[in-house]
């Protein structure tokens, strides 16, 4: 433990989008005084925090920034933000939170339940290796600030405000497909989804008062129980047309994300790394809210964003029907 006090001061780098706005928008309701430094480009700073406008790729980004810090939360992904900020901040920060991610740990060969001391993934210093750079960021930020550094590293976010729909893509094409088949994975898999509303209670509320590293994922679930509540959810009535991993591969379908993928699958091979311990992060206070309320959620962010909405990060519904038309009728 670092601090015991709730945070009176607080940093946050960043503050206009989707987690790190969710953040400074939880101190503010805490009684803190809230400063966000961004471009401002992005978003809006909640009410009740100040905005201070500026590029972390500039020299003198940090230059309107006075006195001392009750706590500081970083989300960045680039090592040369990373290392300008703690530069310009580390020496006046009673706390730092970074926020960092559990692919910083490896991908494959991964254990079952995999806590924080597995290996982490080769640095990055470029930033060009999304985990290597969180790596070389959790290293040097440990270095610099000691005990009072705490490093959370979430699993994938889901929840009410996120645009990228990863996590939205089933329970958004089950309500858009209505009646109609509907595509899944015919080799059940785990997966982990934490919800942003309970991430964003735990870096507020518990990281400032914690030091050391916490994995903050979701409970792990069954994909093939997950689409079924979602379905339930939707309404959906039609048919689960499912495909094997070989014939997926074979129309050029992917996981994860992207244009052509089945967002939250995953290799066999690297199964494990949507089994991760959430232990220590239950331990420090934080908490899972039921899948039925995150679904629920995000689906009505969903159809207000719109369901066939055009994604870099999901299957198109076009070529969703276009791939279930040209798999075997017994798929």
């Amino acid at each position: 433990m670092t601090q015991t006090q709730t945070p009176a001061r607080v940093l946050v780098l960043g503050g206009t989008r989707w987690l790190g706005r969710r953040i400074a928008l939880g101190h503010v309701d805490r009684g803190a005084e809230v400063t966000c430094l961004a471009r401002g480009e992005g978003g809006s700073v909640p009410e009740g925090a100040r905005l201070l406008a500026g590029d972390r790729a500039t020299e003198g980004a940090y230059a309107g920034l006075d006195g001392d810090w009750d706590e500081v939360i970083d989300v960045t992904r680039l090592p040369r933000h990373a290392a300008g900020a703690l530069d310009a901040l580390a020496d006046r920060a009673a706390h730092w939170t970074f926020v960092s991610s559990v692919s910083a740990q490896r991908l494959e060969g991964a254990p079952i339940g995999a806590d924080e001391h597995d290996e982490l993934v080769p640095e990055d210093a470029s930033g060009d290796e999304y985990g290597g750079a969180k790596a070389w960021i959790e290293r040097v930020a440990r270095e610099r600030l000691g005990e009072r550094l705490a490093i959370v590293r979430p699993g994938l976010i889901g929840g009410p405000g996120d645009e990228s729909g990863r996590f939205g893509y089933w329970v958004s094409r089950l309500a858009l497909a209505k009646d109609g088949p509907v595509l899944m994975p015919a080799r059940d898999q785990a997966t982990q989804t934490i919800d942003v509303r309970d991430l964003t209670t735990f870096l507020v509320a518990d990281a400032p008062r914690r030091n050391g590293v916490v994995n903050a994922v979701g409970v792990e679930r069954r994909l093939h129980a997950l689409i079924e509540l979602a379905r339930e959810i939707a309404g959906h009535t039609g048919a689960l047309v499912r495909a094997s991993d070989e014939q997926l591969g074979s129309l050029g379908i992917g996981h994860w994300a992207g244009e052509r993928a089945l967002p939250l699958t995953l290799p066999a091979e690297v199964a494990s790394h949507a089994q991760r311990s959430s232990a220590r992060y239950l331990a420090a206070g934080g908490a899972h809210r039921p899948l039925r309320d995150t679904l629920e959620a995000v689906l009505r962010d969903e159809r207000a964003l719109g369901l066939d909405r055009a994604s870099p990060h999901r299957l198109s519904r076009a070529d969703e029907l276009a791939a279930i038309h040209s798999l075997p009728s017994k798929a």
